[in-house]
């Protein structure tokens, strides 16, 4: 009897895993198809905001910071809004 109720909690973990799986997959594939966007439009404020030229070797820097700040705040203010 045990063992079958371990097979099941097995079989329903690995369901959850797998959907877990998917679920990450499509994110990541999603993440990546706006990452061009999102740099681009955030290089360009970036530059604007310093005025610096797009080829100036610090913008991607200053970019990356940029685009860190703000995913930092967004998942800040997500962990605020979606609390159990």
């Amino acid at each position: 009897m045990r063992i079958l109720q371990t097979k099941r909690a097995f079989h329903k973990e690995f369901k959850r895993q797998i959907r877990m799986a998917i679920v990450a997959a499509i994110g990541f594939t999603i993440a990546f198809a706006w990452k061009e966007a999102v740099y681009d439009t955030f290089n360009t404020y970036v530059a604007r905001f310093l005025e610096v030229s797009l080829d100036h070797y610090l913008t991607q820097n200053y970019t990356a910071i940029a685009i860190t700040l703000m995913g930092v705040l967004v998942i800040f203010i997500t962990s605020k809004l979606i609390r159990e």
